[in-house]
């Protein structure tokens, strides 16, 4: 956990953070005895252990949100404490969690969300100097694990339901070719996040010309049944959005939320009845927060150089929020079978870096996007980060 690479003081000051004696002597066997060397900076990959825990909101100061601000500033304040050693500013950069295998459970959005702060890109206001790699699109290959689970690799006397896993291209083959690590639970195919890491660093670390993320929302219009959403210009550059075809994937992956009161960023456990975030730090009590009649899957009916308009015409015009990526992956309707599953096949991406817009969510009010604070969306609001 995130615990166990900061020291108790440090995690004093985030709520909803775990403190013990195990985590501080963690910090202090392996984190400390490095503390005397001078580095350029640090990469970071980890979340999945805090997937059961409060993802939070650093603006609020609890859970996760508030504890990856107060690791970034720590480390850096660690390994500059002498003079003329690493610098105070040193790179740091991290990965969002990927969405293979059972183990990350619900409200994967709102993790990756406080993976960055809660501002939804890095660099940012709390977080200055840092990059990251998405990897939300990144999922394993074989990502639909149901032949894996059901045993049917590997066993003597096939099952009848492990038909279609069998095959000289079919998911059994591919697992037992395939180098994995704790089964296909973590995503096998490392090198596009390598790239994405190389690409960001490339820029925040050392200061190059070129892209160090991916099409970022900078707010939207409700008009007409139908929503025109923003991406940040500065962000994007000379690139251009461009939309992937998604329809062998089965949904677009934006959403709207048709019931305002069952806006929520983090569910209980692994089931979708009850809030315990709604972007405030309270819970919301108990609805279907993620009923496929809440959050509705829209088209995309136009793209532009830095916007997208999606159809309302499912929800007859309602929209009381939007979300993009927030849930599942881009490959989790396709049958366990030999198919593999695209790399960076999710539909928002830039088009000459490649890189995937960045997921999102905000509410709607008044016809425009409002984005949980500290988070700001509104595409009259340029977002230069440095």
């Amino acid at each position: 956990m995130i615990e166990a690479w900061l020291d108790n003081k440090t995690i004093a000051t985030c709520k909803n953070a775990s403190i013990s004696a195990r985590n501080q002597k963690y910090h202090d066997e392996r984190v400390m005895p490095y503390s005397n060397m001078t580095l350029k900076g640090w990469i970071w990959y980890q979340g999945e252990k805090n997937m059961d825990g409060v993802h939070g909101n650093s603006a609020l100061n609890y859970g996760y949100g508030c504890l990856a601000q107060r690791l970034v500033d720590s480390w850096r304040q660690i390994w500059s404490t002498e003079a003329e050693t690493t610098n105070p500013m040193a790179p740091f950069g991290f990965v969002t969690l990927a969405p293979s295998g059972g183990e990350g459970g619900n409200s994967m959005g709102a993790m990756r969300w406080a993976q960055t702060a809660n501002y939804g890109v890095a660099p940012n206001p709390a977080m200055p100097k840092t990059f990251m790699a998405q990897a939300f699109d990144l999922d394993d290959p074989f990502s639909n694990i149901t032949c894996y689970r059901a045993g049917c690799c590997g066993t003597a006397t096939p099952k009848p339901q492990c038909h279609s896993c069998f095959g000289p291209n079919g998911y059994c083959a591919n697992l037992s070719a395939t180098n994995y690590y704790i089964g296909p639970i973590h995503p096998r195919d490392k090198k596009p996040v390598g790239d994405r890491l190389a690409a960001a660093a490339a820029s925040i670390a050392y200061g190059l010309q070129g892209p160090f993320t991916g099409p970022t929302l900078a707010g939207c219009q409700m008009a007409h049944g139908k929503i025109t959403v923003q991406f940040n210009r500065s962000l994007l550059g000379s690139d251009r959005l461009i939309v992937q075809d998604y329809k062998t994937l089965g949904s677009s992956r934006v959403e709207v939320l048709t019931n305002k009161s069952l806006f929520c960023l983090q569910t209980s456990g692994r089931k979708d009845e009850e809030c315990i975030d709604d972007g405030s730090g309270k819970g919301a009590g108990t609805g279907a927060f993620e009923d496929e009649k809440t959050w509705v899957s829209v088209d995309v009916h136009q793209v532009s150089a830095n916007s997208i308009v999606v159809d309302l015409a499912k929800t007859q015009g309602m929209a009381f929020g939007i979300r993009y990526a927030w849930k599942g992956d881009c490959c989790d309707q396709r049958p366990a079978t030999g198919a593999a599953c695209p790399v960076a096949s999710c539909p928002l991406m830039a088009q000459h870096s490649g890189l995937p817009a960045n997921p999102f969510i905000a509410h709607i009010e008044n016809g425009r996007c409002k984005c949980v604070a500290p988070q700001v969306c509104d595409e009259n609001l340029e977002i230069v980060v440095v």
